[in-house]
């Protein structure tokens, strides 16, 4: 074989590389994309849940509310290695204080409060809920509540953030996360037929006061 068609012949094979490498580029982008727009996160994909765990937890003080009616109602709130929860369940009410690494429980009726020495398993408790979650599937959609859209990250066997009775670890359990753009406004519970729909309100401007005992009660 002469010189000149060695060159053809070495021209038209780095052709064929050429395009065997060009459509083995197209398939796999091709397929990224589909698999990225099936609507369920992966590993690349950061979750909006992810994101405000990332939040919360790199702020010195939050506060976190779930409100479902005026009868059942939770606020958190936490500055630094303290934390103070408020609670009502259907109409009762209980306040803890947790500092210094024991818990308090404070009873307003009677002006006085309990120690619970060494226990401080609350301390944490939404970033330990939202750590729980931020690395699962999850499934996207939109959904209006009080006639405005929202953007829904969908999540199965939760049951962190209700105040129902809701079956633990279940496949039929479904939580949706509701965001107004990066802001984390309702979270919905469902079971069946069951359905329970909490308002959440979030904010970083906590009251100092709330992590003091206050000077009128005694320790019971």
């Amino acid at each position: 074989m002469d010189k000149k068609k060695k060159v053809v012949l070495a021209v038209i094979i780095l052709i064929v590389l050429l395009v065997i490498l060009g459509l083995v580029w197209f398939w796999v982008f091709n397929n990224k994309n589909n698999t990225s727009n099936t609507g369920i996160s992966n590993s690349k994909k950061t979750s909006e849940i992810s994101k405000l765990y990332d939040t919360l937890q790199a702020s010195s003080g939050f506060s976190f509310e779930l409100a479902l009616d005026d009868e059942n109602d939770m606020y958190y709130a936490k500055l630094n290695d303290m934390a103070y929860i408020y609670a009502i369940s259907n109409g009762r009410e209980s306040k803890n204080l947790i500092k210094d690494g024991n818990t308090y429980l404070l009873v307003d009726d009677s002006k006085t409060y309990y120690t619970y020495s060494n226990n401080q398993t609350n301390l944490n408790m939404v970033t330990k809920g939202l750590e729980k979650i931020k690395d699962l599937e999850y499934e996207t959609g939109k959904e209006k509540i009080n006639d405005k859209n929202y953007s829904y990250e969908e999540y199965t066997e939760l049951t962190e953030f209700t105040m129902g009775d809701f079956t633990e670890n279940s496949s039929d359990v479904k939580t949706r996360f509701y965001f107004d753009g990066d802001e984390l406004v309702y979270i919905k519970t469902m079971e069946g037929d069951k359905e329970e729909l909490l308002k959440v309100n979030i904010t970083y401007d906590v009251d100092q006061n709330l992590f003091q005992i206050p000077s009128n009660y005694n320790k019971a």
